[in-house]
């Protein structure tokens, strides 16, 4: 009996799935019968007949109109799937689908089956996640810009307190995808479309609905008298509704909603401008939708190369991918934030993707500055994201706005020169002062060995995150062990135990400065120290600049960690401006807004690229260790033999003083 109602059960549900848009069609049919009186054919025949030419054209107009707005809809949507179909024939695809599915009903499946037929390119899965993705924002937009139409063009009272509900709920869903832009389903993550894609598809489901319920309008026979705006307010809401109730055109329930939420407008007059509308935005577009859906299907694949100039020789290579010889050694952030290097040709950019922006960060790697910004910008927009170079110098600035975009100084790079740096001198008095304090306290500085003392250096870092509230990520770095081993490390030694470190980015003519962890109890000059002896080691391989990294420099900089600013003026640095470029304001507000909530709110940290090591033969890995060891012996020659501790010692005491 078990396996009877089992083997009955999935037929009678999907026999019931079929029949519920029916059945709900035929109720808003009864209903509508019930509350006017149906005219009869000649009746309706009659009105059509007295409806003019222009008024047909005009009709047609519109409704090319709103299927056009919706093939850029379909655009969007391609763009955030990453389907690499984003071209006039997908959007000429999703207007036969979509003009298909709303004519017999079942979107879901018929727009996916549409969808998948007439691109060849796409696989059932994308055309049902896309045709899925459509559907979904659709009514979220159609929602939004019902709100936003009752409230201002309201024919009744109630209408403004339901509109006004209705945008303060998406004002709150906008800003829950911007602050979590995934939503974790078990193993899948859904990826909310970006604020940017929310605008284009907002404005192109504005144009599409706005089109077609003018198209209504002007399908009204003389003598029905309605404003253009009440109109489109009740076409709104009674598009929801047929939407949502899948009945094959929207039949009955498209009918019922206009009817009941106009009481005194003619009813015969109503129904005749409906199926007027009818012919024109469905049964017209369904037509050439089939005629397109039977034509044979093309045998070549739609992914072909892109035929954007301005991609031409668009590569994504991984973060590994950084040359040693680049100008910014600060570029390798992006081995642990989750940035690759692209090249659009001969430019190659330090990038990173995130939800809502494409950011290139400080001056390209290669090439001329002034060749990446359309590139930059169409990069971005296949991403439905803003473009966005970041803390570039003022040279990429100056190109920048020549090129029409926005531009704002954001930081100020502290920049010192090793080969020529010394302490004397009045502008480094207080330097020298630290530097006393610090000898004083028996406190030694040394590059660290091949092999980190992790334990230590982690437990050091958890003391650092207990006291400054955690640490900023995406532009700055975390501790991260394979992150550190790519990078040059000193460490500050007392009484045999670390009490700070730093680590700076390395390429062949620069270091930056990255990672400083200091004890919260470590004598006074530990961070001076740590970086002068960072600088000494710079001018011994004849680095030429060594940068201290940036500290805010803008309007409203003054209140932002003025003492990280006093540290890196200890050295009397050369300020460099930096920058932030994007299009427009708007979208300048946009990314500032993103890169806020990526550095305050990082993801968890994630292992970055092991460094690259060169093979070398038997001798050479002999040699690398006796420089290891040779380097540990050092490092404990000026501690305290008392109270050398090892590593595993060091870690346990570190962890006693976590609060």
């Amino acid at each position: 009996m078990l396996s009877l109602k089992t083997m009955t059960a999935g037929p009678m549900l999907h026999t019931l799935r079929f029949a519920a848009p029916f059945a709900m069609a035929a109720l808003c049919l009864w209903a509508l019968s019930a509350r006017v009186e149906l005219p009869t054919l000649a009746d309706l025949g009659a009105l059509l007949g007295r409806l003019q030419l222009w008024q047909w054209v005009a009709a047609c107009t519109a409704t090319a109109v709103s299927f056009w707005a919706l093939g850029r809809y379909d655009s969007v949507a391609h763009r955030h799937l990453q389907t690499g179909l984003d071209g006039p024939q997908a959007r000429r695809a999703g207007m036969a689908a979509i003009a298909f599915s709303q004519m017999v009903g079942f979107g879901l499946f018929t727009g996916a089956y549409a969808r998948w037929r007439l691109l060849p390119g796409l696989t059932a899965m994308q055309s049902a996640q896309l045709t899925g993705m459509v559907g979904l924002t659709f009514m979220a937009a159609l929602a939004t810009i019902s709100g936003v139409t009752m409230v201002l063009f309201a024919p009744a009272p109630w209408f403004s307190w339901v509109g006004a509900l209705i945008l303060v709920t998406t004002a709150c869903a906008t800003v829950v995808s911007f602050l979590a832009p995934a939503l974790p389903l078990g193993k899948l993550h859904l990826r909310w479309p970006s604020l940017t894609a929310m605008m284009a598809l907002a404005t192109w489901a504005l144009l599409d609905v706005a089109a077609a319920g003018t198209a209504l309008w002007l399908l009204l026979p003389a003598g029905v008298e309605i404003a253009w705006t009440t109109l489109l307010v009740v076409y709104f809401i009674a598009l929801g509704a047929a939407i949502l109730s899948s009945a094959p055109g929207g039949t009955g329930p498209l009918e019922l909603m206009v009817l009941s939420l106009l009481p005194g407008e003619s009813s015969t007059g109503l129904l005749a401008a409906l199926l007027a509308f009818r012919l024109v935005y469905y049964a017209l577009p369904a037509a050439l939708a089939c005629a397109v859906m039977l034509m044979p299907r093309q045998a070549q694949d739609m992914r072909a190369p892109l035929s954007d100039p301005d991609l031409l020789g668009a590569l994504r290579k991984p973060a590994s991918a950084l040359p040693e010889k680049r100008p910014r050694a600060e570029t390798g952030i992006i081995r642990q934030n989750g940035g690759h290097v692209q090249a659009f040709g001969f430019t190659q950019v330090a990038m990173l993707d995130s939800p809502q922006i494409s950011v290139a960060f400080f001056d390209p790697l290669s090439g001329d500055p002034s060749e990446i910004f359309a590139p930059l910008r169409h990069y971005a927009r296949q991403r439905n994201t803003v473009p966005c170079l970041y803390k570039c110098s003022r040279r990429t600035a100056r190109a920048a706005r020549r090129a029409g975009w926005s531009v704002w100084r954001i930081a100020a790079e502290a920049v010192v020169f090793p080969t020529s740096f010394s302490d004397s001198g009045s502008s480094h008095r207080q330097l020298r002062r630290k530097l006393r304090h610090a000898e004083k306290a028996g406190l030694t500085v040394h590059t660290a060995p091949p092999t980190l003392p992790l334990y230590q250096m982690q437990a050091l870092d958890q003391l650092w995150q207990a006291r400054h509230g955690g640490a900023h990520g995406t532009t700055m770095g975390r501790f991260e062990a394979n992150y550190l081993a790519g990078q040059r490390v000193f460490l500050a030694w007392q009484a045999g135990k670390i009490i700070g470190f730093v680590s700076l980015h390395t390429a062949a003519d620069e270091w930056c400065l990255d990672l400083i962890r200091i004890c919260p109890d470590a004598p006074d000059g530990t961070g001076h120290i740590l970086v002068r002896t960072a600088i000494a080691a710079a001018a011994d391989e004849s680095i030429a600049r060594l940068s201290l990294a940036a500290v805010p420099d803008h309007r409203w900089a003054g209140r932002m960690d003025p003492g990280l600013r006093r540290f890196k003026s200890c050295f009397a640095p050369q300020w460099e401006g930096r920058y932030m470029a994007c299009p427009s304001w708007s979208e300048m507000a946009l990314a500032l807004a993103e890169l806020v909530r990526l550095v305050h709110r990082p993801g968890p940290v994630t292992p970055a690229d092991p460094p690259y090591r060169v093979e070398g033969n038997s001798a050479d890995q002999e040699n690398l260790a006796d420089d290891a060891w040779t380097n540990a012996e050092d490092i404990a020659a000026h501690a305290n033999e008392h109270s050398f501790h090892n590593e595993v010692e060091d870690y346990a005491i570190a962890l006693k003083r976590l609060p």
